[in-house]
């Protein structure tokens, strides 16, 4: 369905709740996982497939992929 107000059509080129890369904490048992940010921020997505300890790519709320573990650095403007 073809829309012409422009607030939906830029809202349909987002992608849901956005990407990140986090780390696991631990596989709950549940079908979910608890997950930390780089920033130390700590909160439950769904899935359980990547181990704990190990990066992982989330989107939506839940996890899809492990990451390779590479060094990043952070620069404040």
């Amino acid at each position: 369905m073809s829309t012409r107000n422009p607030w939906l059509k830029f809202r349909a080129l987002l992608q849901g709740e956005g990407r990140a890369v986090v780390t696991v904490q631990s596989n709950n048992g549940d079908g979910t996982s608890t997950v930390q940010t780089r920033d130390g921020t700590s909160f439950k997505v769904k899935g359980e497939s990547i181990e704990a300890g190990k990066k992982a790519m989330i989107e939506g709320g839940e996890l899809k992929y492990e990451v390779p573990p590479l060094a990043s650095s952070t620069i404040e403007l």
